[in-house]
């Protein structure tokens, strides 16, 4: 049992430093790419790059045995635009969405864009900040039109653990209803404190984390459906596992 603190606590923290080292390489990227045109084409580029990272970082996880991350009816997932909404108990999250999803857009607090290790890369792929108001709504639905995938995570911070999901925010309802795309619900559990709202990141947390990712219903907005009903039912199921009539 001793040894085997011992490799958990020495792979945890290899495992911090080869994350950062990745951001650090694709930000370098990102800068030495700045005299390229802010395209749509270098868009989905950059946003490919980061997905190819991300599953490399967890094809890591897996072989040190500290993450396992199983992903549930993906393969029903629509093609097309559509608004991802997920529960967001740790910052391990957005990295096992992006692992699976090659090209996708998401929402970042905006002090990403001072990160050093992510900022470059989450402005050349077109990432957004939730600071950008009727903009922000305007920018993601002409993402969404154009067929991207936009992940949110509607409580604007990470869920308490051991508490269920807290209030969500309506503009990712807003967003999908003026682009005229589906919401797909997803459903995000793990049995680990690793990277949780309360724990410092450099404490060692339980490990082997087991991360349970399921798709959970799709469901279609109108354009005159009333938002405040619609968020209500939504937060319903991520709170009882029940989509309310």
């Amino acid at each position: 049992m001793f040894f085997l603190s011992v490799y958990h606590l020495l792979a945890y923290y290899l495992t911090l430093l080869f994350f950062g080292m990745f951001g650090a390489e694709i930000c370098l990227v990102a800068l030495l790419a700045g005299v390229l045109p802010a395209t749509e084409r270098w868009e989905r580029g950059f946003q490919r790059l980061i997905h190819r990272h991300f599953a490399l970082f967890h094809w890591w996880c897996r072989f040190t045995r500290l993450i396992y991350v199983r992903y549930h009816g993906f393969e029903r997932l629509p093609r097309g635009g559509l608004v991802l909404v997920a529960n967001h108990p740790s910052l391990v999250d957005i990295t096992c969405l992006l692992a699976n999803l090659p090209e996708a857009v998401c929402i970042f607090k905006p002090a990403i864009r001072r990160n050093p290790v992510l900022g470059a890369a989450a402005r050349r792929a077109g990432y957004l900040a939730n600071d950008g108001g009727h903009d922000l709504v305007r920018v993601a639905g002409e993402k969404l039109a154009a067929g991207r995938v936009l992940i949110i995570f509607p409580e604007g911070t990470r869920t308490s653990p051991g508490e269920k999901m807290g209030p969500i925010k309506p503009g990712f309802a807003l967003m999908a209803q003026r682009a005229r795309v589906p919401i797909q619900l997803v459903r995000i559990a793990t049995n680990s404190d690793v990277l949780t709202k309360g724990l410092a990141w450099w404490k060692l947390p339980r490990i082997p984390v087991h991360i349970d990712i399921t798709l959970g219903p799709l469901v279609p907005v109108e354009a005159a459906a009333p938002l405040p009903e619609l968020t209500a039912r939504i937060e319903a199921w991520f709170r009882d596992g029940v989509y309310g009539k």
